[in-house]
């Protein structure tokens, strides 16, 4: 089994002498959470793994091309599976195709032919796993929804997507078209007429021209109180006097039901302590909502202002009182208005805080009330930082005060998200706070052509060259090649080996737009 090396750092605050017996209660306490730490790691090590497509979306009787990375600690090629699984799941949920690929040295390589028949167009799931991955859910999985467009035997190939702003008496449907021929040729300047049906009735049409990409833009506004729930969209293109071209999509559209959920750093909301609360307000599709807002209290005096960052997250700072009740009243993009009770503030408590600013250390801040800190004083506390499951950074320091500052450098843990875990005297966690750690750019990586230009069709001979300073490195590595004015790809809503493996596959649910946090990062990301 591996070798997990721990750094075991003894933070002093106070220079008071400790018997020997409360020290070795300490080393116990801290020892045990360690050895479980360790003793899980080894027994249930967890692997993950990435699918690089060559392009973000395809047509019907197109082929999925592929390569998968499977990696366990420290994203190290895994030595545990051989075999990576591969479904295709569709839009009702159904599997229409598994495959399994032989995996070698941590890669596998494969293809998904999208046979006429087998696949419409659509949207479809792809998931990707091992069966050691089975024995913990889901959580490792890659996931990716792909969107397949009409069959390249039409005289059209198309790709077509929609967003819906929708209130309780107006629904608004964004949708956007691209149109290529059946050479994959975009249709520049074609004339398209279009129309909407639902429950058998056009209810909405209209007539536009696509651009220099192929690519329509349409705005559906349904009837006054008539929200569209299962329709279509239909649309004629012009290619030439005696010749028009019919495409058919289908329109589901979820209302838009905006929710926002609070967190407070460090797990609770305690009086006394002026904590960071983070907040996420998404719509009922379950992607994010940009809004802004005010904290009240009881009293009706307005203690802040905030408004979202990035895709309806963001913060702001409240200073709770036991006594009081703390109200969010939001108003949202679409201009609609809710009112949100912030969770209640208990009357003791600790919590952890990380500031993440510092290129070399993670600050930490651990905060104790007044009436936590009377009932704890002097007892000893333990920071534990883990990556993956495995612990590199143990510390323990005692309470002698109502805030107690540290730092831990970057450099114990390797790239990705790190837990800091704050236990009690007797072992219990009661903070807990995730920090990014971002990875250093040590690896460059070079393309070199063989010609500066190329004719159409011509071969291309392409030289790739990786390495450490000036060491050269060994690794396995994938290439797509697009014409970004044929494929145009948004990138940061990209799912990259670095997204996947750093950030996503250690997070519960959906993230939106994984690719923003590594396309140019700054200090707001």
């Amino acid at each position: 089994m591996r070798f997990v090396k721990f750094v075991i750092a003894l933070i002093l605050f106070s220079t008071a002498a400790q018997s020997s017996l409360h020290a070795q209660q300490d080393s116990i306490v801290l020892d045990n959470i360690m050895n479980k730490s360790k003793k899980l790691a080894e027994e249930r090590p967890t692997e993950r793994v990435y699918v690089h497509f060559d392009k973000p979306y395809y047509s019907v009787a197109d082929t999925i091309w592929f390569k998968t990375y499977l990696t366990m600690e420290q994203n190290l090629p895994s030595i545990l599976s051989k075999i990576v699984y591969v479904d295709v799941i569709n839009s009702s949920d159904s599997l229409v195709q598994s495959i399994k690929i032989p995996v070698i040295k941590g890669v596998a390589t494969g293809n998904i032919p999208l046979t006429p028949g087998t696949y419409k167009q659509g949207n479809y799931y792809i998931k990707a796993y091992t069966l050691w991955m089975l024995n913990f859910g889901d959580n490792f999985f890659f996931t990716k929804t792909i969107p397949v467009g009409e069959a390249i035997d039409k005289q059209l190939n198309t790709h077509f997507s929609y967003k819906t702003t929708q209130t309780d008496k107006n629904q608004s449907i964004d949708a956007i078209i691209q149109f290529k021929n059946s050479e994959n040729v975009v249709q520049a300047n074609k004339t398209v007429n279009w129309r909407v049906t639902s429950n058998f009735d056009v209810v909405s049409k209209g007539k536009g021209t696509t651009d220099q990409n192929g690519i329509l833009k349409i705005k559906i506004d349904s009837r006054k109180n008539e929200a569209i729930t299962n329709g279509e969209l239909i649309t004629d293109m012009v290619l030439s006097e005696t010749n028009t071209a019919t495409s058919t999509f289908k329109l589901k559209p979820v209302k838009s039901v905006n929710d926002v959920q609070f967190f407070p750093e460090g797990g609770d909301l305690i009086s006394g302590i002026a904590s960071r609360i983070a907040f996420k307000a998404i719509n009922g599709a379950g992607l994010g909502v940009d809004l802004k807002g005010t904290i009240t209290d009881n009293g009706g005096n307005t203690l802040s202002n905030f408004t979202s960052t990035h895709v309806g997250m963001g913060s702001f700072y409240l200073n709770p009182e036991s006594n009081k009740v703390y109200t969010a009243n939001v108003t949202f993009k679409d201009g609609t208005t809710k009112s949100f009770e912030l969770p209640k503030p208990i009357a003791s408590g600790i919590t952890l805080q990380v500031t993440n600013t510092d290129p070399l250390a993670l600050n930490i801040k651990i905060f104790a009330n007044e009436t936590y800190f009377a009932a704890n004083k002097g007892k000893m506390v333990f920071i534990v930082g883990s990556n993956g499951g495995i612990v590199y950074y143990a510390a323990k320091t005692k309470l002698n005060n109502l805030v107690t500052n540290a730092k831990i450098p970057k450099d114990k843990f390797p790239s990705g998200i790190t837990q800091i875990t704050l236990f009690s005297e007797t072992g219990d966690p009661i903070s807990e706070r995730l920090a990014f750690n971002y990875p250093k750019n040590t690896v460059s990586v070079t393309l070199k052509t063989d010609l500066p230009a190329y004719k159409r069709r011509q071969k291309v001979k392409m030289t790739v060259t990786a390495k450490n300073g000036t060491v050269p490195m060994e690794g396995s590595y994938s290439i797509s090649v697009t014409d970004d004015q044929k494929v145009p790809v948004n990138e940061d809503n990209e799912i990259t080996i670095l997204s996947s493996l750093l950030l996503t596959s250690d997070l519960k649910g959906y993230v939106e737009k994984p690719n923003y946090y590594f396309n140019k990062p700054d200090e707001k990301k």
